[in-house]
């Protein structure tokens, strides 16, 4: 036996007693040089044939697949699974076959176990096998644990597998159900095309005839994100004579498609006609809501208002009228109109107890106030919010501006009391900083403890995890092997293994950051138990580091900064993308993208592209230069314009009346930008306590 397998073997016999633990000390004792070198050679060896099977040379992969294979090394059960595809690939059914079982009965725990069989199902496919094929595939469906892209992969070939059976209906229905159930995947792509060619085929049984089918379509386009050919078949069927009831209906989805892509004035029309034609309905509420809220975003404040004050006045039982209510007060209020604004806000909280909006308007009443300088009736609406408040963004908040508003009134005990309390309540707040800074101004000072980094987990923690162990060994031989995608698969399996065991999500949580899933190894830090002061290394990790300090550099930007923005945006998730279509690690649109790279004297990217993290990073930061200068290195204004674009903190710096940049903040308009300027700000604060040695 060759000392690796020996080994293997015997770390597998171990708690079969004694005996082993002595015979494994003999063995390592004897030959340690020889293992390390038979590893190094086996590593060599796949990393050569990973390499060449990636490239497109399969064939040219086959010899140092093969050596791996007698080894008990880490990764044969790749290797067998790259053989078993390569044979596929060269007709070799039955070789295929050979490293398929092998692979099944030896690595039963392995991540290609379901694809292996999939790739046995293949070969029954390509040898016309079809009733044996679609039985497999219905067995392979059933299997627990199985991964969505082999199941989706798994319904297409059964579709196809009907298809060439003779079995139309069933082809069509299956890859119809593909759509339904994974609407944005690959293989519902896939089964749109096919799906297409079967009504080219049989218009007569499955061409879009009725208007229930092409109602049906148009709902799946929306949901495969296929907006152009939905809205063709919107359109197609309001030109038909649908009476009242789906009129209402199809009018509805086109004004969502149009609002969902951005499409606001094509929008405006068809909601407009809502209204017009459906007063009585509850779509005629929403309708008039979306368009004040398009018109209030354009800045055409008094049309806005008219809009808010019609549906307040015509539909108070809508589901936005205490909204509309709100929107109208801050209109009211942006135009100077304070007394008409003041008694909007007030009863909004007793009309509607139960709406957020009622604190929502208890917060811009106390603001109210206290810019016209009624520091009173200010200070006693932030108390009273403070005290009534379910939401805690709001508690921690309206309490900071009690205490600004005491000390302005020369109430300093209870001021410095208020302080105190947010310092101590206010964890990982954006108003805990504040408080530290007001304490400061009066002269007291506030603990500063810092944070130590929890002892790393050992692999002692895995013996009681045998499963967890065979998915840990080949995640860190993929790591060493720079595969770091293949590496989180194994990953990923140990964290299904590790839900109910902390110690072993402590470990993954060190893996995952490891191999450069930061998105992963912070979402499972955020679900760890303990104190959040326990586990903030973790959560606020040091992402991309080297590729941040060296771009920071470039632009001469805070790196801290940089990291606190990427947090909120993706949090660090290198393929995030938003339903706006932002992209990457700074969630860039394509348009902001192009327009700086041909800044930087480059094409713009492809959108695929901007997943690349140094691409994304380059362009981003071009990106948050820009924008601090634009606002004179004001941090808060630049992350805010991040949010929100240059053209909505132009505007508020025009009336938002003040040089004191935390009564900037709390007047932003914008419920989202305002609490996403909070967050960055909070997020750079715990980046600089943690990592700068200058704090």
């Amino acid at each position: 036996m060759n000392p690796q397998r020996a080994f293997v073997t015997l770390w597998q016999m171990r708690n079969h007693g004694f005996i082993t633990v002595v015979l494994l000390a003999i063995l390592l004792a004897a030959s340690p040089a020889c293992i390390l070198a038979q590893e190094t050679d086996f590593r060599q060896s796949f990393a050569a044939a990973y390499s060449l099977f990636s490239s497109g040379a399969p064939s040219q992969a086959k010899d140092p697949f093969q050596r791996t294979l007698s080894s008990g090394y880490a990764l044969a059960d790749y290797a067998l699974y790259y053989l078993a595809v390569i044979a596929f690939q060269e007709s070799d059914w039955q070789a295929s076959r050979e490293f398929i079982s092998r692979l099944r009965e030896e690595y039963p725990r392995s991540i290609w176990y379901h694809r292996a069989e999939l790739q046995r199902i293949k070969i029954e496919i390509a040898e016309k096998s079809y009733p044996e094929a679609v039985n497999a595939l219905r067995s392979l469906r059933a299997e627990k644990n199985l991964k969505h892209d082999i199941s989706e992969e798994a319904l297409y070939l059964q579709a196809q597998t009907q298809e060439a059976q003779g079995d139309v209906f069933q082809a069509y229905s299956l890859f119809q159900e593909l759509r339904t159930i994974a609407p944005r995947s690959r293989w519902s792509a896939a089964a749109r095309r096919e799906v297409v060619r079967l009504r080219d085929q049989h218009p007569d049984l499955f061409g879009l005839i009725t208007v229930t089918a092409i109602a049906d379509e148009a709902d799946r386009l929306v949901r495969e994100r296929e907006h152009g050919a939905a809205e063709i078949l919107y359109k197609k069927l309001l030109n038909q004579d649908l009476g009242p009831v789906l009129r209402l209906q199809h009018l509805t989805k086109l004004a969502n498609l149009y609002l969902s892509i951005r499409k606001r004035s094509e929008a405006i029309p068809v909601l407009e006609e809502i209204i017009r034609d459906f007063s009585s309905s509850s779509e005629a509420a929403d309708a008039l809501y979306r368009i004040g809220n398009i018109l209030w975003n354009r800045n055409d404040n008094s049309q806005a208002l008219a809009y808010f004050m019609q549906l307040k006045e015509n539909y108070p039982d809508s589901q936005y009228s205490a909204s509309a209510q709100f929107a109208a007060a801050d209109i009211l209020e942006s135009q100077g109109k304070n007394n008409e604004a003041i008694p909007l806000y007030s009863s909004l909280p007793k009309k509607f107890p139960n709406s957020q909006v009622g604190e929502d308007a208890m917060w811009r009443l106390a603001w109210l106030h206290y810019r016209s300088g009624n520091l009173l009736d200010a200070n006693a609406t932030f108390g009273s919010l403070a005290i009534k408040t379910k939401q805690e963004r709001y508690k921690i908040a309206a309490l900071y501006w009690q205490a600004r508003t005491s000390e302005q009134l020369g109430i300093h005990d209870t001021a410095i009391r208020l302080y105190q309390q947010i310092f101590r309540q206010g964890q990982e707040s954006y108003y805990q900083a504040l408080a530290a800074r007001a304490l400061a101004r009066a002269g007291i000072s506030t603990p500063q403890t810092k944070a130590i980094k929890p002892a790393a987990v050992t692999d002692q923690d895995l013996l009681s995890y045998p499963e967890a162990s065979f998915h840990l060994v080949r995640a860190r031989e993929l790591a060493e092997l720079k595969l770091p995608a293949l590496a989180v698969s194994e990953l990923d399996e140990v964290n299904r293994i590790a839900r109910q065991h902390p110690r072993l999500r402590w470990l993954l949580v060190e893996e995952y950051a490891n191999n450069h899933a930061f998105s992963r190894s912070v979402a499972v830090a955020n679900q760890l138990p303990g104190p959040a002061s326990d586990r903030v290394f973790h959560r606020f990790p040091l992402a991309y580091w080297e590729l941040i300090q060296q771009k920071s550099r470039e632009r001469d930007i805070d790196p801290y900064l940089i990291l606190a923005l990427i947090r909120q945006e993706s949090l660090f998730d290198t393929r995030a993308r938003s339903p706006a279509v932002a992209l990457g690690l700074m969630q860039l649109l394509p348009s902001t993208a192009g327009r700086m790279a041909r800044q930087l004297g480059q094409a713009a990217p492809a959108n695929e592209k901007l997943f690349n993290a140094e691409l994304n990073l380059t362009l981003g930061i071009q990106y948050l230069s820009d924008l601090l200068r634009r606002y004179s290195n004001n941090r808060f204004k630049a992350i805010a314009a991040y949010n929100a674009g240059e053209a909505a903190v132009d505007r508020w710096e025009k009336e938002i009346l003040t040089d004191d940049i935390e009564e900037f903040v709390e007047q932003i308009p914008y419920l989202e930008t305002r609490q996403y300027v909070k967050l960055v700000m909070r997020n750079h604060g715990i980046y600089k306590s943690l990592y700068d040695q200058n704090q």
